[in-house]
């Protein structure tokens, strides 16, 4: 049973449209709705039914309504105890139980909300797409039928906000990404039914004016400026006034993709130098690396943008909101210098010094950086102030090495440096810092505290030229995965290139009977039946989503259908190369180490190859010669061309589709959470239109991939979905045995026990703390840095509000109901039940079978490292705040029920 809120009040059953009769039915149905999963009272009920004083029988009304509802709902044939809607009596009230799936309202909020969140990160096409479908559910006004008939509630007035509010997002998203024309009829028709909306009249005016159209624009503004003095008495805000000038100026900045957000922040068209001694973009400690802002480089457009500050002009955060987060980042710094040999012509050492700049900046942001000042020479890029990422020292040191190589197309890194100046040199140093940013959590202007800026620069003098030096933290945080030379006393080391393959022990495969069951299933089934199957495993971070693909591969190399295994990995590396993971399905399908060419005997190598697996399967005739000539731009340095993607694509899955002819195959793709989307849409496509051939296709995601496609696997015949729970106690235990044995030793029984905990069922965590216990005297042990950066990471892709209310709940205790966020929090009850649901969705917390004294639901931490990480990325202040409060809160609660 499906409902409808987001226009006329709908309800819709198996067989179509269900009947409710009476307006009492419905309006009580539509505030129970309004309210879902939420407890109602009575008396709120009551005074939502009736306007005025309620008549004698109102109560008795509304009792045969919810009698009349729950006739209704039992009718449902897809009920059972665990799904269908419920409408449960619930002291002081009622509660309506609807799956989030079956609601409008819950799906648009879901959809608002990511959409948001990517609007302040700067991820403006998902955003734009995101908004989109999310304004798509809306059919009208808000229970549209019962406001005609008079019903007047709040809710009505906020949501109907909301709806505005995200429309807004929505075209300052398509703004951004030059869709100007595209929006600009919406908001000319927007903008005229409510004219003293200042963002909106701002959205517009920036629109006409890249369509050549100033006149225009300056008339949008005095027509809003009108408005506001007629209607409200009030002048325009400092931001609109800054638009209005920037239109009568032509200032470049309004070429910016996000040209408002920047006036959002600065109130002038042009940003202010600041004054010397003035914190700039990251304010560090040492005085010799207090950085400028700068004016926004050149950036390639095929290149995503980087993270950017909240969008123009959001409502200020409420109370909660964490401003200050203590956070491991890795900053970066390059000096270049160009020398005398310029013949002081003043222009030519601007353009070369603007071509190393945008350079520079390219790098960094494609390695998901941030360049955050520079100071003469001297760049300094951050990874992981705005959101941290498990590998930000990775991307770092990755950054740096590409930022020498290009540096050498302008001679600056030769032997022979370019005009006569040094070549450049890099340093990168990770630690612990204190991030001051915006309430919302994005700032562009973070400021950060700490020992790294200092030890980074201390670093960078020694740094001959042409090179580039890790500190101690760093070399030790990626040596996983990059390989270095001899650490000098400091601890310090130079990266010497990329490990071709992990060195990890693989943690031992335990626990996991009922999944490896499920895909030895699979295996049969697929190739019994000769229809492909889409299997999808999801985990948080460590839950062994890989050791399961290589266990389900080597189960399908010894199974008796002699299964073909064809394997790629997506990863953040392709974010220039967005079709890479096809690159690497071709190369593991044809059998060679890499399908990417960097010399002609790598290349000559892959095509014949190429060649080779296309003839045997098609032949040497037209079809062969097209899939070859298709196929072959993911051999070449050079990504394939947009315009060439769909032809590619078919040509892709032909070939796959074509293996699975001659011999069952299994195509494992891992990590498809951060796939882009032409690459989720190519999966899909290959999962729909592969035909009647034994191809089982095995995904493996983060719980994110939902967030992005929520109705991934859903409704196709053939699919099969597996969510990797937390090991349970016994597994954990034999897992962390196994471990510690390879490194020869044994654990105290109460260390054991105290460890157990620490990992929670996580085999990533089991890894790393026998790692961490490895040759030490059994100590009580620290949460290993890896371990923190994954929590921290993953912490960091929920919204603010979402975040601080996990710092209320640990406040309480790791247990806490919505009234005691709410009560520490200082943010209203609905929404803080609001985002607890939304945290217990994200598996960051878990619903308690146990309410609380008061009845209300009760959430717990699902994960003891997520309580750990959020108690560590709260200043000390901020943290016994919270606690005082908390202790305030339950001593009035406790005082409440003894009375």
């Amino acid at each position: 049973m499906k409902f409808q809120v987001l226009g006329p009040l709908t309800v819709l059953g198996d067989s179509g449209p269900v009947a409710l009769s009476g307006v009492k039915q419905r309006a009580t149905l539509g505030h129970l709705l309004l309210h879902a999963n939420e407890v109602v009272a009575t008396s709120a009920l009551m005074r939502a039914l009736w306007a005025g004083e309620p008549p004698p029988t109102a109560r008795k009304m509304l009792q045969n309504a919810v009698s009349a509802l729950r006739g209704l709902l039992a009718a449902d044939d897809t009920e059972d105890a665990h799904g269908g809607p419920v409408l449960l009596t619930h002291a002081p009230g009622y509660l309506l139980r609807v799956d989030g799936d079956d609601l409008d309202l819950t799906a648009y909020r879901a959809l608002a909300d990511r959409g948001h969140a990517d609007l302040a990160a700067g991820a403006w096409s998902s955003a734009a797409r995101t908004l989109r479908a999310a304004l798509d559910l809306w059919r009208g006004p808000v229970l549209a039928d019962l406001a005609e008939s008079g019903t007047d509630w709040p809710e009505l007035r906020t949501l109907a906000q909301a709806r505005t509010a995200t429309r807004e997002d929505l075209y300052e998203a398509e703004l951004a990404c030059g869709r100007h024309d595209d929006v600009l009829e919406e908001l000319r028709t927007h903008a005229e039914r409510e004219p003293e909306r200042e963002r909106l009249c701002a959205q517009l005016m920036l629109a006409l004016y890249r369509r050549g159209h100033q006149s225009d624009a300056l008339d949008a503004y005095r027509r809003t400026r009108t408005a506001l003095a007629s209607r409200l008495g009030l002048e325009p805000g400092r931001v609109l006034r800054a638009v209005e000038r920037a239109v009568l100026d032509h200032d470049p900045v309004l070429g910016q993709p996000d040209a408002l957000a920047i006036m959002a922040l600065d109130g002038e068209p042009r940003r202010p130098r600041p004054a010397a001694g003035t914190p700039g973009p990251a304010a560090v400690a040492p005085a010799a690396l207090v950085g400028f802002d700068s004016p926004p480089a050149p950036r390639h457009p095929a290149l995503p943008a980087p993270p950017r500050a909240t969008a123009f002009p959001y409502p200020a955060a409420p109370a909660g909101v964490l401003t200050e987060q203590h956070k491991q980042l890795s900053m970066l710094l390059v000096r270049t210098t160009l020398g005398k040999g310029l013949g002081g012509d003043p222009e030519d050492a601007a353009r070369l010094s603007g071509e190393l700049a945008v350079a520079i900046r390219d790098e960094v942001a494609r390695h998901g950086g941030k360049v955050s000042g520079v100071l003469g020479p001297v760049t300094f890029a951050l990874f992981g102030v705005v959101r941290t990422r498990e590998d930000d020292a990775e991307r770092a040191v990755r950054a740096g090495r590409a930022i020498l190589r290009r540096l050498r197309q302008y001679g600056a890194g030769g032997p022979v440096p370019v005009h006569g100046g040094s070549a450049p040199r890099v340093a990168v140093a990770t630690g612990d810092v204190v991030v001051t940013c915006a309430a919302d959590g994005t700032g562009a202007v973070p400021i950060v505290n700490g020992a790294v800026p200092q030890s980074c620069a201390d670093l960078l003098r020694t740094v001959p030229p042409g090179g580039i030096r890790v500190c101690a933290t760093t070399r030790s945080g990626t040596e996983r995965s990059l390989v270095y030379g001899p650490a000098g006393p400091d601890g310090a080391a130079e990266p010497l290139g990329t490990r071709s393959a992990r060195t990890d022990t693989p943690p031992a495969l335990v626990g996991r009977d009922r999944e490896l069951a499920q895909l030895g299933g699979a295996l049969d089934d697929v190739a019994r039946r000769q229809r492909p199957c889409l299997l999808t495993a999801l985990g948080e971070p460590g839950a062994g989503k890989t050791r399961l693909m290589a266990e389900l591969a080597r189960l399908a190399r010894r199974s008796p259908h002699g299964y073909r295994v064809v394997t790629g990995h997506s990863s953040w590396c392709d974010r220039d190369r967005p079709l890479a993971l096809l690159d690497r399905t071709l190369a593991s399908a044809t059998g060679t180490a890499s399908a990417r060419v960097t010399d002609t005997g790598t290349g000559d190598c892959a095509h014949d190859a190429l060649a080779r697996t296309v003839h045997a399967l098609f032949g040497t005739g037209d079809r062969g010669t097209w899939l070859l000539d298709r196929l072959g731009p993911l051999l070449r340095a050079e990504p394939p061309a947009p315009a060439d993607w769909p032809d590619l694509a078919t040509a892709w899955r032909l070939l796959l589709t074509g293996l699975a002819a001659e011999r069952p195959l299994l195509l494992v793709l891992e990590d498809l959470h951060s796939a882009p989307d032409p690459v989720l849409d190519l999966v899909t496509e290959l999962a729909d239109a592969a035909g009647p051939v034994p191809l089982l296709l095995a995904v493996t995601a983060r719980p994110e991939l939902l967030d992005r496609r929520p109705t991934w696997g859903g409704g196709r015949r053939d699919a099969l979905a597996l969510t990797l729970d937390p090991l349970d106690e016994a597994s954990s235990a034999a897992l962390l045995d196994a471990l510690l044995a390879v490194g020869g030793g044994a654990l105290p029984a109460e260390l054991r026990r105290d460890v157990l905990a620490r990992i929670g069922g996580n085999p990533l965590y089991a890894l790393e703390y026998a790692r961490e216990l490895a040759g030490r005297d059994f100590g009580p042990p620290a949460m290993p840095r890896h371990v923190r950066q994954v929590v921290a990471a993953h912490l960091d892709t929920l919204p603010p509000l979402a975040k601080a209310v996990l710092v209320c709940a640990s406040a309480l205790g790791g247990v806490c109901c919505a009234d005691g966020v709410a009560a520490v929090g200082g943010v209203d009850r609905s929404e803080a039940a609001h985002w607890l649901d939304h945290l217990e969705r994200r598996d960051f917390l878990r619903r308690s079978r146990h309410p609380s004294a008061t009845g209300a639901l009760r959430y717990a931490f699902r994960h003891p490292a997520t309580r750990e990480a959020v108690d560590a990325l709260v200043p000390r202040t901020v943290r016994e705040d919270r606690r005082r409060r908390a202790e305030a809160w339950t001593e009035s609660t406790a005082a409440q029920l003894t009375v």
